[in-house]
C-alpha cells in the first residue's frame, strides 16, 4: 500500500541573511567618507571604526573628493557628457545669439562652436580633432536635450551663411 502524503510548502517567516556582505549602514558609511575627505582620519583606520570594508570606503571617498559639484552627471554605459548643464546652457546662449544677430545657424555651425568651446574650456572631449568639429550624434543628441533651437527647419539654416569664428570671437570679448 502506498501512503500519500500531502505536497506541502513551508513558509519561511523570518528570513536571515547567511552572507555578511554590505551589513554596514549609509549613516556610518557617510561618517566615514566626511572623516577620510576631512582629514581627520585615515582609510585604514575610519574602515576599522565604522566596521565597513576598506576598498569600499576608498571608492566612496575618492568620487565626493575628486567630483567637483558642477561635473557632468554620469550616463548608462560607456558613454560620458561633454559639457556640464551650465555650460550647455552657455552654448544654447551662444546658438540664441547667433541666430539673433546673424540670422540663423546650421548644424554644422554648432558643432564648430560645441568643439571650440570644449578647446576653449580645456575639457576631455571625444570630437574630431582633424576637422575640428563635434560629431553628428552628438548634436543630434543636443538638439534633443535643447528643443527651443528647432523653431526653424534646416533648411532655411542652411540658406543663411554666419561667419562663426567672427561671432565666436565677438561673444569672448564681450562676455
Amino acid at each position: 500500500m502506498r501512503c500519500a502524503v500531502a505536497n506541502t510548502t513551508v513558509m519561511v517567516r523570518k528570513y536571515e541573511r547567511m552572507s555578511g556582505r554590505q551589513s554596514w549602514s549609509e549613516e556610518e558609511m557617510a561618517k566615514a567618507v566626511a572623516a577620510v575627505v576631512s582629514g581627520k582620519m585615515g582609510y585604514k583606520l575610519a574602515a576599522r571604526t565604522y566596521h565597513i570594508p576598506r576598498s569600499t570606503l576608498q571608492r566612496r571617498a575618492s568620487k565626493v573628493r575628486y567630483q567637483q559639484p558642477d561635473d557632468p552627471k554620469p550616463l548608462m554605459g560607456h558613454y560620458r557628457r561633454v559639457f556640464t548643464e551650465s555650460q550647455e546652457k552657455d552654448l544654447v546662449g551662444y546658438i540664441k545669439s547667433m541666430e539673433k544677430f546673424f540670422m540663423g545657424v546650421s548644424r554644422r555651425d554648432i558643432r564648430e562652436l560645441a568643439f571650440q568651446y570644449a578647446e576653449d574650456n580645456n575639457l576631455n572631449h571625444p570630437f574630431d580633432v582633424n576637422t575640428r568639429m563635434a560629431g553628428e550624434d552628438w548634436v543630434r543628441n543636443f538638439l534633443k536635450r535643447n528643443p527651443e533651437l528647432l523653431h526653424k527647419s534646416e533648411k532655411d539654416y542652411e540658406l543663411e551663411p554666419v561667419n562663426f569664428d567672427q561671432f565666436y570671437h565677438f561673444m569672448c570679448q564681450s562676455s
